[in-house]
């Protein structure tokens, strides 16, 4: 019996030696380790894909290890697309939380993109800054109006599409909590977006932002033209304008949703900058020769 226990512990411990160099191997990075290099994890890659692509550039010794790695530590959800630079050596362990966590080691550039900034001029700013960026391809493909303006600390490598991405997927987390109020106003999200992007045209503090957008709403509600300067050609046109006419900022959209009560039906930007409001028409031409007039 004595003889039989001992030979199961050598077994035992043959086993556990052999699963212990098994591991060791499997989580230690490759020999060779493609170092100094980028390597890119798809938009929408799933666990299995990411395990093959880490295979198969040699970041890792074996995707099994790296999907059991990944699901320990959060799992298939949390995969972070991007470019990863892969500036020394890592173990399995390593790269499975650096992509659950979009560590990329990739230097970054702090930009500021201002409210009512268009497609146009967001693409220019980011043109200007960014070797991979694709001007043309930046305009024709974003949404205009759902570009979140934010302060971004993007990666030098930031390109067009990814760029898109971003500020879109800021723009969803921004309005996540304002949207049920958006369904129980009955407006649609584009119109309350569309009439966002008028407003930050046209006022810059909250309280003039929410009489502007009970102005505007009431135009619409009459069938008055909407007669806004940003938009030249809502002078000639009733109703809003088919798309955004920039990316508004989230008090906008707040003051697109909460327009204030007011009697009046016309406004103005004088020439010291402040807002002036009238019932009628001709208070609005009294208005203009008072506080625009030479």
């Amino acid at each position: 019996m004595e003889a039989e226990a001992s030979q199961k512990k050598i077994i035992a411990s043959f086993l556990f030696g052999i699963t212990f160099v098994l591991i060791v191997w499997g989580v230690a990075p490759p020999e060779k380790y493609p170092t100094g290099t980028i390597v890119t994890i798809p938009e929408g890659a799933g666990l299995y894909q990411v395990g093959e692509l880490l295979e198969e550039e040699q970041v890792v010794r074996s995707q099994f290890w790296f999907r059991t790695v990944a699901i320990l530590l959060g799992g298939e959800r949390r995969l972070q697309a991007g470019q990863y630079f892969l500036s020394r050596p890592e173990s399995v362990a390593v790269i499975a939380w650096r992509i659950l966590h979009g560590d990329y080691d990739i230097e970054r550039v702090k930009l500021t993109i201002p409210e009512g900034f268009t497609v146009e001029k967001i693409s220019t700013l980011f043109n200007e800054k960014f070797a991979s960026f694709d001007h043309k391809t930046f305009l024709r493909t974003a949404p205009e109006g759902y570009l979140f303006p934010d302060t971004y600390f993007m990666p030098v490598t930031a390109t067009a599409s990814s760029t898109i991405k971003l500020l879109k997927d800021n723009f969803i987390r921004k309005i996540f909590d304002v949207m049920p109020e958006i369904e129980r106003s009955g407006k649609s999200l584009e119109d309350v977006v569309v009439m966002a992007s008028l407003i930050e045209g046209e006022a810059n503090n909250q309280s003039d932002r929410e009489l502007v957008s009970a102005i505007l709403w009431k135009r619409l509600k009459i069938g008055m033209p909407l007669q806004v300067d940003v938009e030249k050609k809502t002078y000639e046109f009733q109703g809003l304008p088919e798309a955004p006419i920039n990316n508004p900022g989230l008090l906008s959209i707040e003051a697109a949703l909460r327009p204030t009560t007011t009697p009046y039906l016309y406004y103005l930007t004088g020439k010291d900058g402040k807002m002036y409001y009238a019932k009628t028409f001709d208070e609005h031409k009294a208005n203009i020769a008072k506080y625009l007039s030479n």
